[in-house]
């Protein structure tokens, strides 16, 4: 049985006195990510990483643009990934979160495990996609507000719960970086 400190926490507000992190502190973390990140693809592209979003360019001359068009996306999805994924690993979280106190912490109070960095990672690509990632990601900011628990369809997948750094136990808050 899967433990939902997230829901202990609603129900119980003196349980570790942990704060789940409010929904637009997320949102802002999430867009100060994608600015950090892809903004190290235009400085490293010299700019050209920005033909991902150049659809006309496609439409008139797909032989030609194709492989640049697909390669661009490619490098954006492995970026992110590889982004999420081990800051995750090395800080317990990302950069816009950690700027925002926010801590990710898994669904029985202890620090996530490696090995679902991953998982996590590539489930964040899904806001990544065009027009697609903006209504998932407005989908899942409702769901966090909406819910009791005020976790996302990523947290449900993984387990896992986004709280204030600052109100986690001494012994979790010390593995932050």
């Amino acid at each position: 049985m899967v433990v939902n400190l997230a829901k202990q926490i609603v129900e119980d507000t003196s349980k570790e006195n942990m704060v789940i992190a409010i929904w637009w502190k997320r949102a802002i973390a999430f867009v100060l990510d994608i600015i950090f990140i892809l903004g190290i693809l235009v400085i490293l592209t010299r700019g050209t990483i920005t033909f991902a979003w150049e659809l006309k360019i496609l439409i008139e001359n797909p032989s030609e643009t194709i492989f640049w068009f697909l390669i661009n996306w490619f490098l954006i999805f492995a970026a992110f990934w590889l982004y999420f994924k081990y800051s995750g690993r090395i800080m317990q979280r990302s950069l816009g979160q950690r700027f925002l106190k926010l801590a990710i912490i898994y669904g029985d109070g202890t620090m996530m495990p490696e090995k679902n960095w991953e998982k996590r990672a590539f489930y964040k690509l899904r806001y990544l996609l065009p027009l697609i990632g903006i209504i998932l990601g407005i989908i899942d900011l409702i769901k966090i507000m909406n819910s009791e628990t005020h976790q996302s369809r990523i947290d449900w997948y993984t387990n896992t719960i986004v709280v204030m750094d600052w109100s986690l136990p001494s012994e979790i808050r010390v593995l932050l970086k």
